[in-house]
């Protein structure tokens, strides 16, 4: 598993290409400091941002649990060559706010980056698979290159521990890259759109909407989304290939709890909601069983119905994954790979 960031060694061994586009030819300082400035304003409740300072625009984030700052500094010139020294950063940091060289007691480290958008041509070659940066490089606007990649992670590393340890079809690593590269072609164009409007001085097109939280990608075109529910329009319910959504429910006897720390673990779980029977141990998830490994590793919950596990006292439960009956298929993910409304629930064909 590659994750050597966007240098990637690896990649390059591979000889798998990266193919993108400068998203703006000025260079970006990026670097920690710890920085006494609270006298003159500087709190460590809010980023400070000097968004038209004289050469660039420069921004000091408070990093939790530390006495430092980060700093971002731009360059309007596209031929600027920043210094990365100890003296020249606290001298940039003086030259761009209102703050003091002296104001900056440590430089604990420093770099550079020219904003770039750029995607491996393939995620995997053979054994090996590409994640993160190794994969995707995109400019920090919209904060997504974290996400992105623990996402990158997950989604790959619960496949590999189906495969290596319930019997899943190797074939179910291929759906890694089926799925993982679209969303982060998707990222690159979100995270170039904010950052090129933020330089252009565009205050709607800078704006970070939902998109930026990652909750609404989905997998429904996807080859681990199967769909058999036959109550109504698709498009507009929860379906095979969307994020499971989070519900306040409660034990049998009160005790309140929260779905996603029912979700939470490398199981799946079938949450089988209202009195929809549930399926036979050897049930087939629409054909996804011997890809998926499911056998010995699926907790099923029942949300409803004559004996339930969970309780929908305020009805959240119902409303989000409704309507009842219905049977739903979640991966260690928290992503749906298979809903059905207990109808059209058929057995595993053996040879």
């Amino acid at each position: 598993m590659a994750a050597d960031g966007g240098r990637s060694t690896v990649r390059k061994r591979l000889g798998i290409g990266m193919t993108g586009e400068t998203v703006h030819p000025a260079p970006t300082l990026i670097a920690d400091a710890a920085i006494d400035g609270a006298e003159r304003g500087l709190g460590r409740d809010h980023w400070h941002v000097w968004q038209h300072a004289k050469g660039g625009a420069i921004a000091l984030c408070p990093l939790p649990g530390t006495d430092q700052f980060q700093v971002a500094a731009q360059y309007d010139a596209p031929d600027a060559v920043p210094n990365t020294s100890p003296e020249a950063v606290r001298q940039l940091i003086a030259d761009r706010t209102h703050l003091a060289a002296s104001d900056v007691r440590e430089v604990r480290w420093a770099s550079t980056f020219t904003p770039r958008a750029a995607m491996a041509d393939r995620f995997r070659a053979d054994r090996t698979f590409l994640i993160g940066d190794a994969a995707h490089i995109h400019s920090p606007a919209g904060g997504q290159g974290l996400n992105t990649s623990v996402q990158d992670a997950y989604n790959l590393g619960w496949k590999l521990g189906q495969v290596l340890r319930h019997g899943a079809d190797p074939a179910l690593l291929d759906s890694y890259e089926a799925e993982r590269l679209p969303i982060a072609t998707g990222v690159l164009g979100i995270s170039t759109r904010i950052h090129r409007a933020h330089r252009a001085g565009d205050a709607e097109g800078r704006r970070r909407t939902s998109e930026v939280h990652q909750l609404g990608l989905s997998y429904r075109d996807g080859p681990l989304a199967v769909n058999e529910r036959n109550d109504g329009d698709h498009r507009n319910q929860l379906g095979a290939g969307d994020r499971a959504p989070d519900a306040p429910c409660a034990l049998p006897d009160g005790t309140p709890v929260r779905l996603f720390d029912v979700l939470r673990g490398p199981h799946f779980t079938l949450l089988v909601l209202g009195d929809a029977p549930p399926p036979a141990p050897d049930t087939d998830f629409g054909g996804l069983a011997p890809t998926l490994g499911t056998a010995g590793c699926v907790r099923t919950i029942r949300a409803g119905g004559p004996s339930p596990d969970l309780l929908d006292p305020d009805g959240h439960l119902t409303t989000t994954y409704g309507p009842a009956p219905a049977l739903f298929l979640i991966r260690p993910d928290g992503y749906v790979c298979w809903t059905a409304d207990g109808a059209r629930v058929h057995p595993l064909l053996t040879r």
